[in-house]
């Protein structure tokens, strides 16, 4: 009989702590979908730098964005918590604002051995790949932002911004018209894509080459939607 009552108990208090994971449980998904933005703000790190998210589907690409208020390479050798690594963080320099609205964005990080920070870029030298995966996703709180890849390709290690004068539209359109010319000449992938350089807005992610040092990786898109973050 006491037994009996011993397990009685222990099954009574086993269905207690039951309902009440499971009552916690639903007041926590609760609270995601009635905010959803700030469940995003929780996937933002706290670093007051961080200004978005950057996505890309099949590859490590998962990470949040930078942009140090003085030293664009700041995050060349320093992480999100200011520690010096030699990983870095993806972040973008100064000439960009953090709107988007740029008609250039540039991202940059460090290509690890490991595939993380932007070392997957080179999965789409893998022409089947280029094929499969063709967006890149940008979040920031109060955007989605996303973009077709157009291309990727290594190029020459020379800073595209300044090098192709991005800033003014002859420059950019000079870059958009010598795309597939670079594609050809250097290797890569390209896909058929009108880009008008009066409309468009344009984003490049860059990193250096695992085959040279004096090379970098680039992938190059165009922005195809914006979609509105609404706290509901």
């Amino acid at each position: 009989m006491k037994f009996l009552k011993v397990s009685l108990a222990m099954l009574f208090l086993i269905g207690v702590l039951f309902l009440f994971f499971q009552a916690l449980t639903g007041l926590e998904k609760t609270s995601i979908e009635q905010s959803p933005q700030d469940a995003l703000k929780q996937k933002f790190h706290q670093n007051p730098d961080v200004y978005a998210w950057v996505r890309i589907d099949g590859t490590r690409v998962d990470y949040p964005v930078a942009q140090h208020p003085t030293d664009d390479s700041y995050y060349l050798s320093h992480d999100l918590d200011g520690n010096e690594t030699y990983y870095g963080a993806i972040f973008t320099e100064l000439i960009n604002t953090k709107t988007f609205e740029d008609s250039v964005t540039i991202l940059y990080g460090h290509a690890m051995v490991d595939d993380s920070m932007f070392g997957s870029l080179d999965y789409f030298a893998d022409w089947q790949f280029f094929q499969d995966h063709t967006v890149i996703t940008i979040d920031t709180i109060d955007h989605r932002y996303e973009y077709d890849i157009v291309a990727a390709h290594p190029y020459t290690d020379d800073h595209l911004f300044h090098n192709f004068q991005l800033g003014t539209k002859s420059g950019l359109d000079e870059y958009l018209d010598t795309l597939k010319e670079r594609v050809d000449t250097f290797g890569g992938a390209y896909r058929q894509l009108a880009v008008d350089s009066d409309r468009d807005r344009v984003l490049i992610l860059s990193t250096c080459d695992a085959i040279s040092d004096n090379y970098r990786y680039v992938l190059t898109a165009k922005l195809r939607r914006v979609t509105e973050r609404i706290d509901t």
